[in-house]
């Protein structure tokens, strides 16, 4: 069960926590509906009030206090994390009027400005603001990699471009098709042509075509040559897809963790 808690830095630099939900807090299901809610809420009673209909939609837990005041100790999560703050996900936002200043369980002290919302994953920080859409993207081609299917190469293909292309129309900044492409697949639509392009003669047609076997997806070798598509090869792309994504999200780190 993937455990979680939603909380805010109040204006007066206390931190207010929700319970611990216990069951599906991580990004892409629960996760991304907080973050969504966390960016229009702009008060202690606003915040108590989403707490609240989010349990009574989600869990019900009605013999437990849906939240509570924490003291300055949670501010560091590098040190106690399990005795402190203990859940998978903490989804946080600064509704104070200043800048705070959290050390996660990597050490680093991570700046959260006004009226912004991060994500923690057992202390460690995953991303704030705008960038917490490509951490959930992140887990989603985590979970896509997990899942990818033993047989239909095709099916696997179709599924990462699919997924990415949305991504691609909803960050213009984001060139995640184009990094797809160039590893060289080959669909039914490119196969055609590219045996032409390869049919000068017998012996390239043969040296072209090797020893692949009938698909209806391929990829070119570093020669330029045909080869079939294995899971290891959706595997490798999508751990570079991750990769990448990771290293554009930004880490708001400060030299000292002065609250």
């Amino acid at each position: 069960m993937t455990r979680g808690q939603i909380a805010v830095v109040l204006p007066n630099g206390k931190i207010l926590s929700s319970v611990e939900f216990n069951g599906d807090m991580y990004l892409s299901h629960y996760g991304k509906e907080i973050i969504e809610e966390l960016e229009y809420i702009d008060s202690e009673e606003e915040f108590k009030e989403y707490v609240g209909k989010f349990n009574r939609e989600n869990f019900r837990y009605d013999e437990l206090p849906l939240w509570y005041e924490c003291d300055d100790g949670f501010f560091d999560m590098k040190n106690d994390y399990f005795g402190k703050w203990f859940s998978d996900f903490v989804y946080i936002k600064n509704l104070s009027e200043k800048p705070v200043v959290f050390t996660d369980t990597q050490g680093r002290n991570i700046r959260l400005d006004n009226d912004t919302v991060a994500a923690f994953y057992f202390g460690e920080f995953l991303a704030a603001g705008e960038d917490c859409e490509k951490a959930l993207f992140v887990e989603q081609l985590s979970d896509m990699k997990s899942n990818l299917d033993g047989f239909d190469m095709s099916k696997n293909y179709a599924e990462i471009w699919n997924a990415c292309a949305d991504f691609d129309n909803e960050h213009r900044d984001s060139y995640l098709t184009d990094k797809i492409t160039g590893y060289d697949f080959v669909d039914d639509e490119l196969l055609e042509y590219i045996v032409k392009e390869n049919a000068t003669d017998l012996s390239r047609l043969r040296c072209f075509i090797g020893d692949t076997y009938d698909a209806d997806i391929y990829m070119l070798d570093g020669y330029g040559n045909l080869q079939n598509v294995e899971v290891s090869d959706f595997e490798n792309l999508l751990d570079n897809l991750i990769s990448d994504l990771q290293y554009e999200i930004d880490v708001p780190t400060v030299g000292e963790a002065c609250l």
